[in-house]
């Protein structure tokens, strides 16, 4: 639980310093690996806090977030979510349209480095969940 904690920490100062939404990539690995509700509010918080870092309307950023938590919570039923090329195709997707939605510049750039750190956020997840597993 530390790790999480961690990388949240680690998530949220660097989205505020870059442009670059890491909270997306993690949320992802959070929401794949761990399938419980409390992502919905962790996805929620995120939102409020970046809307406050971005002096941005409350609630834009946690209508997206929590959007994406829910289509990642539909499809799993649907798909073998626990794949890095789910995560990989998920967070990339989720961030070209956040960045879209945001206007943000080189929207392609900054959504593939954010999925390959999406895939380190999982890949420490996962080997910190489950540690005698080798399959990834």
């Amino acid at each position: 639980m530390l790790l999480v904690v961690l990388l949240t920490l680690f998530a949220v100062i660097f989205s505020g310093i870059t442009t670059i939404p890491f909270f997306i990539g993690l949320l992802a690995a959070i929401t794949v690996l761990f399938k419980k509700s409390w992502v919905f509010f962790l996805a929620f918080g995120f939102g409020l806090f970046l809307d406050l870092i971005a002096i941005r309307p409350l609630g834009y950023t946690s209508l997206i977030l929590t959007a994406f938590v829910f289509l990642i919570r539909l499809y799993e039923r649907k798909f073998e979510t626990k794949t890095t090329f789910f995560v990989l195709i998920c967070s990339f997707l989720g961030s070209l349209i956040y960045l879209s939605v945001f206007d943000y510049r080189h929207a392609l750039l900054q959504s593939l480095v954010n999925s390959l750190f999406a895939i380190i956020f999982f890949k420490l997840l996962w080997l910190k969940s489950d540690p005698h597993s080798e399959t990834i």
